[in-house]
């Protein structure tokens, strides 16, 4: 079948720069090694009307207004709080990356929602032998221009944290920015080297239980992480991952995981198999096309 993924990066020399480019190519390389023909589009040129069998619209910051021919499917990825029922019901297919935000949406729509969590690039991201011992804290991410708390209450108990990422400049000491983007094919060793990494989520992701993909980024390098709570996270990982509701939540994230490093970098380990096989772009493939073909019959 013919596929069209519409990818919410922006067109243009900068999209490798975004995660949702990455997020994107990675799916295709999957579909097309399930023998399924895919083109991307980014946005800026969605409205182009390529023929397909199938549309993929990647949701995250972007909707598409036109509907596009042929079986449309939308995958929820990230801000879910912008994504309405009216939205979704143009769709054949529906996926999220939320089980708590699959269930409230099939109950408005009276259809079935699937869930469809974020993942990870398996044979990118894993665990690699011979790099020495793990130290210090990492975080790739830009700024945002909001609060992104685990950074500045990392900065704030005196850790060694070392920054990836746009806009931080007028936010944090320069001291602790190492560069404003890096490539995924150098972050596994990064991933690798690391004690543990820091993470957050937009308000709405954490509300409606959506987990970002730098979490099974980490996880399939055996890479504990610290980030604000969300259920669902604290459910799924609840041995490698610690979570914060508050500032005196996180200062006792912090006290545990230096104290108990071993433990949860034996957890994380545990764990990488596991999201490696059952969170890879692969079997996310796997999944979006026996639902299609399941439609198209």
């Amino acid at each position: 079948m013919r596929w069209i993924i519409k990818n919410p990066a922006p067109s243009g020399p900068d999209r490798d720069r975004w995660g949702d480019s990455s997020f994107g190519e990675c799916l295709a390389v999957s579909l097309r090694r399930l023998r399924q023909e895919v083109r991307s589009q980014y946005f800026g040129d969605w409205e182009s009307d390529a023929p397909a069998d199938v549309t993929l619209v990647l949701r995250g910051k972007h909707r598409l207004v036109e509907r596009p021919r042929g079986l449309a499917v939308l995958w929820i990825i990230s801000h879910p709080e912008t994504v309405s029922a009216r939205e979704c019901a143009q769709y054949g297919l529906v996926f999220a990356a939320s089980a708590l935000h699959a269930k409230h949406l099939s109950a408005r729509l009276g259809r079935p929602v699937h869930t469809l969590l974020q993942c990870t690039d398996s044979e990118r991201f894993s665990m690699r032998g011979g790099v020495g011992p793990r130290r210090g804290v990492v975080f790739v991410g830009s700024s945002r221009w909001v609060e992104r708390r685990s950074v500045l209450w990392a900065i704030e108990e005196g850790l060694p944290v070392r920054i990836w990422g746009r806009d931080w400049q007028a936010v944090v000491d320069k001291r602790f920015l190492v560069g404003d983007w890096i490539d995924n094919d150098a972050l596994p060793e990064i991933y690798n080297r690391a004690g543990f990494t820091l993470n957050d989520h937009w308000d709405g992701m954490r509300r409606w239980g959506y987990i970002n993909n730098r979490v099974f980024d980490a996880l399939a390098c055996g890479l504990p992480v610290l980030s604000d709570h969300n259920e669902t996270l604290a459910a799924m990982f609840p041995r490698s991952v610690l979570t914060f509701r508050d500032r005196a939540g996180f200062s006792r994230c912090v006290e545990r995981m230096i104290l108990q490093h071993p433990r949860l970098l034996e957890a994380a380990s545990r764990d990488s198999a596991s999201v490696r096989s059952e969170h890879s772009f692969a079997s996310r493939a796997k999944d979006l096309l026996e639902q299609v073909q399941q439609v198209l019959g």
